[in-house]
């Protein structure tokens, strides 16, 4: 037996499509409240036309949420009531889409009942947002072009300072070029200075225009 559970707030008549698929072996209880107590014809037609079990439950209280809980409360009594038969396999289904239900199947299910949260009669289940997880960027790691033990041991000569040896290495690795490679260095440190490390790492841009 299929047992509903309709929060006629939440869903309104829309929480009841799928009525015209249902069976004598599915029973429907709409909770409802002035707040939301009118059908269309044509849902009214449909019900009346079906072959399940209808029930309504009107709930009285005006306090916030009280609609929740007498269905919560009336969902347990359901389930006490029908697990007289040990042999009978039992199907409940909330039709809501409000997310506070989400903590009850996990709870039920440790008792060996199936419940289900769903948003309609079609019994299609509440998709739960994806949690994408944030994307943490990773630092880039420099890599020296060519041979990197080599050209790292060239480097390593004119530099004592890490900073100053990764900057040079992150401009080798961005650069295009051999002659842009010999015009930042001369413009970074002095002309001689310059020469002197790019003659030492030439051998090493063979990548390089």
């Amino acid at each position: 037996m299929n047992y509903f559970l309709v929060d006629y707030e939440n869903v309104n008549v829309g929480g009841l499509n799928g009525v015209s698929n249902l069976t004598e072996n599915d029973t429907v209880i709409i909770f409802y409240s002035v707040n939301a107590d009118t059908l269309t014809f044509g849902m009214h037609r449909r019900i009346n036309e079906s072959k399940a079990t209808f029930k309504f439950q009107k709930i009285l209280l005006k306090e916030k949420n009280a609609l929740d809980f007498q269905l919560c409360s009336y969902l347990g009594f359901l389930i006490r009531d029908t697990m007289i038969d040990e042999n009978a396999a039992n199907n409940f289904f909330i039709v809501s889409n409000d997310k506070g239900y989400s903590i009850l199947p996990d709870y039920w299910k440790k008792f060996g009942v199936n419940l289900n949260i769903v948003s309609n009669l079609s019994k299609n289940e509440i998709n739960e947002p994806k949690i994408v997880p944030p994307q943490i960027s990773q630092p880039k790691i420099i890599q020296p072009v060519n041979n990197p033990s080599e050209l790292e041991t060239a480097l390593n000569n004119f530099f004592n300072n890490k900073n100053e040896l990764s900057t040079v290495a992150k401009m080798i690795n961005n650069a295009k070029t051999k002659t842009e490679i010999n015009n930042f260095l001369c413009k970074k440190f002095d002309s001689k200075k310059g020469g002197e490390i790019y003659r030492a790492i030439k051998p090493f841009l063979s990548d390089k225009k």
